[in-house]
């Protein structure tokens, strides 16, 4: 491998992208057929402008009848022991330490992935058949190899060609950190996001959520799990209220009393039902937390106070317990039976997935407004679409490729936007992320893993790719971050998280961090790096940089001490 490419001319554009100018790379295609045979051949990859690309086409695909494809350029190796990594979207990453083992990173949430090697360092942009493409890594008698993968389903019916390109990257470039900045221009350049800094000049209500912490109101809520997968109005379980209307003008007051200067808050459960109850019907306000008089009131006061407040929907869950149920809009499978949306019977039994085209045509241009005319305003949120990848759905009435479910769904934020002013969700799919302000939580890794299988542990590439353009709390495991440990209080510091709050935890700081920090929502975070064992350091656009000490002892840098289990901003 090394020799082949030995002679090469590399000439640097852009953010340090290269083109090989001189020799060939291939790709090596792995067909797994239906019958389990394996064929396997042998082409060449495109190179133009830097890029090298390949492509192949929807009706081949289709036409092969296989249940896998596995394609791997022959660049993508590395050998035990050498100098280097490989990163997949969702921040894990590896080292070349294994003889063996499998890795595969198949919830995409954002279409790259790369690898640095002695020899060189890449990054692959997945631009056709991007929703549920596979990563993985594996490892075969101390030699790695990193592929994109097919599954069944986009061999069987893919909606439109495959195509990936590999971007090549030099000097300062030449790590995750460029890689992720490489994909940042990417969707720049195809204008699939807009920072911060444009969208608030004209939108107050977007400035003041991305600049406010979040706290999260659980009121009510059904048995979960239901102790029945179908509930009628006649055997509806109780509804368990625990926060009520009035409860929250107390908490309100308590903020303000506190010298809570900004947060803006999120009502869970005060649809009928409580939270996940009735979806899609909303209505009624619940009437035992007070309902809607007592809701409109709750708004104004929140509002009067000076704090935001907004709604928790969800646009793809359904109970048949709902007023407006209907099979008609649900995702249909090919022989047109409905698919539950879960295996998990939350608090309105077991739910079934609502089509994004229906959800749009029937549900957000009505109820949106219909919230809307309650009062509430700021970062609206709907749960779980930007966690879970866009359903494919084979109902011949609104048939939906998993791409055209995703483009529905970003309809259905960028409503939401116009709405309340900002639309905010639950995970940290990039499928509609131009339409994305926030989201609950970035991953549902533990960052404390370390060394499991290929696995080393985890990296902040989605954060380095969408700070400045999308607030995120980074993890489960930091929501609620004054209560948590030392080690969860640097990882949001860290990763540059917005805090969010969940009642009744611990809720409230004196807001001093969170004050001294908000600046950093606006900056596009340029470089994550090791600087010792235990600490590290992120650096903005404008030049801050904010050391974290996870260790035992003080840490030196840049003419200051960090204090250990502590950390430290550097402004320029």
């Amino acid at each position: 491998m090394k020799e082949r490419f030995q002679g090469m001319k590399r000439i640097v554009i852009g953010l340090g992208l290269v083109c090989l100018a001189a020799g060939a790379a291939d790709m090596r295609m792995t067909w797994t057929l239906l019958d389990g045979k394996v064929e396997t051949e042998t082409r060449p990859l495109a190179e133009k402008d830097g890029v090298l690309s390949f492509r192949v086409a929807q009706v081949e695909i289709r036409a092969k009848g296989a249940k896998r494809l596995e394609m791997t350029p022959d660049f993508a190796t590395a050998r035990k022991d050498d100098a280097g990594y490989w990163v997949v979207p969702t921040g894990q990453y590896g080292t070349f330490r294994c003889d063996k083992g499998d890795y595969s990173c198949s919830w995409p949430s954002m279409s790259m992935f790369g690898m640095k090697t002695p020899e060189k360092t890449w990054v692959a942009f997945v631009t056709g058949l991007k929703y549920y493409f596979t990563a993985k890594v594996s490892a075969r008698d101390g030699v790695y190899r990193m592929s994109c993968v097919l599954n069944a389903e986009q061999c069987a019916d893919p909606y439109e060609d495959f195509s990936i390109e590999y971007h090549f990257l030099t000097g300062d470039d030449a790590d995750y950190s460029g890689m992720a900045r490489a994909y940042r221009k990417y969707q720049l350049d195809r204008k699939a996001i807009v920072p911060f800094t444009e969208r608030v000049k004209d939108n107050p209500l977007l400035k003041y959520g991305v600049e406010a912490p979040e706290i999260r109101i659980r009121q009510a809520w059904k048995p979960v799990p239901s102790p029945k997968p179908n509930q009628t109005p006649e055997d509806e379980p109780q509804v368990k209220q625990v926060v009520t209307f009035d409860r929250v003008q107390d908490i309100v007051r308590e903020l303000k009393k506190q010298g809570v200067g900004k947060a803006e808050l999120c009502l869970v459960g005060w649809n009928v039902g409580g939270h996940d109850g009735r979806w899609p019907q909303i209505f009624p306000v619940e009437p035992s937390l007070g309902g809607e008089a007592r809701l409109r009131e709750l708004i104004k006061m929140t509002q009067a106070n000076g704090y935001q407040i907004v709604p928790h929907g969800n646009w793809r869950d359904a109970y048949l317990i709902a007023d407006c149920w209907d099979a008609e809009w649900t995702v249909k499978n090919a022989d047109g039976t409905i698919k539950p949306a879960h295996t998990q019977w939350w608090g309105g039994g077991c739910p079934y997935e609502i089509c994004p085209q229906r959800a749009y045509e029937k549900f957000c241009t009505r109820d949106l407004w219909r919230i809307r005319a309650l009062g509430f305003q700021g970062l609206g949120y709907f749960d779980t679409v930007t966690i879970l990848l866009a359903p494919k759905c084979d109902d011949p009435r609104h048939k939906c490729s998993r791409a055209d479910s995703a483009k529905w769904w970003g309809r259905c934020a960028a409503l939401t936007r116009k709405a309340f002013g900002g639309f905010a969700s639950e995970g940290s799919l990039d499928h509609f992320a131009g339409e994305t302000d926030s989201v609950l939580y970035a991953s549902f890794g533990d960052p404390r893993k370390k060394n499991k299988g290929l696995v080393d542990g985890m990296i902040p590439v989605w954060q380095i790719v969408y700070n400045g353009f999308i607030v995120q709390n980074p993890f489960t495991t930091t929501v609620n971050f004054t209560a948590q440990d030392r080690y969860s209080r640097l990882k949001l510091l860290e990763y540059g998280g917005r805090p969010n709050f969940y009642f009744y935890s611990k809720f409230v700081s004196d807001g001093t961090d969170c004050a001294k920090l908000n600046y950093l929502q606006y900056l596009f975070m340029e470089k994550h790096e090791r600087l010792a064992e235990d600490v590290f350091c992120t650096t903005w656009s404008d030049g801050s940089r904010l050391v974290t000490n996870y260790g035992k002892e003080p840490f030196a840098y840049a003419g200051r001490t960090i204090v250990a289990e502590d950390w430290s901003l550097i402004k320029p």
